[in-house]
């Protein structure tokens, strides 16, 4: 049996709602991508998370494949833009780090200068635990903290937005910072 037919085969039993059909396709998959994935990242670990992520979009779109004889390029190209995305991600969050274990931030706007890298990474950790809590906020309240911290609406907006009443939206941002400021509190 050709390399083709193969692949026709195992795309027939994934399209049929056979999971080890499913599966087996998604092992012959991550054979040939692992290799090229790993090419242009250069790191397992990137590598397995793309490959992951290529492998959940194949699974999500692959009855909706109209040609089978396009499955390559089109796992392909799935796997291509999961490369950019996580490449524009590590640019990003290394943009953000090096910002901060360079600490320097404008003195004229009142900010401190930081000068250790000490101080940066407490900076950093403080910044993730603080994410961390908002992130662990309900949703409604959540909402509230990014409308209002994040891109500095007034109440009114908030309220608009959200469908309620100036006042609700006030009531909910004092609970979101009582909620935050006990998830953050020091223990002494």
């Amino acid at each position: 049996m050709n390399d083709d037919t193969d692949y026709n085969l195992l795309l027939a039993e994934a399209c049929s709602d056979d999971p080890a059909g499913m599966e087996r396709l998604a092992g012959r998959v991550r054979e040939r991508l692992y290799p090229y994935i790993l090419r242009v990242t250069f790191n397992p670990d990137a590598t397995e998370d793309i490959l992951q992520e290529t492998l959940m979009a194949m699974i999500g779109g692959v009855r909706s494949l109209r040609d089978r004889r396009r499955f390559w390029p089109w796992m392909y190209r799935i796997a291509w833009s999961k490369i950019q995305d996580a490449f524009r991600q590590k640019r990003v969050q290394s943009s953000m780090k090096d910002s901060l274990l360079q600490g320097r931030f404008d003195k004229s706007a009142g900010r401190d200068e930081y000068t250790s890298v000490l101080e940066a990474k407490v900076r950093e950790e403080t910044l993730e635990q603080i994410s961390r809590a908002v992130n662990g906020l309900s949703r409604p309240h959540r909402d509230v903290v990014h409308l209002r911290c994040f891109e500095q609406l007034p109440y009114t907006e908030i309220a608009s937005r959200t469908n309620t009443t100036p006042e609700r939206v006030r009531v909910q941002f004092h609970r979101a910072k009582e909620s935050l400021r006990a998830q953050l509190a020091c223990p002494v």
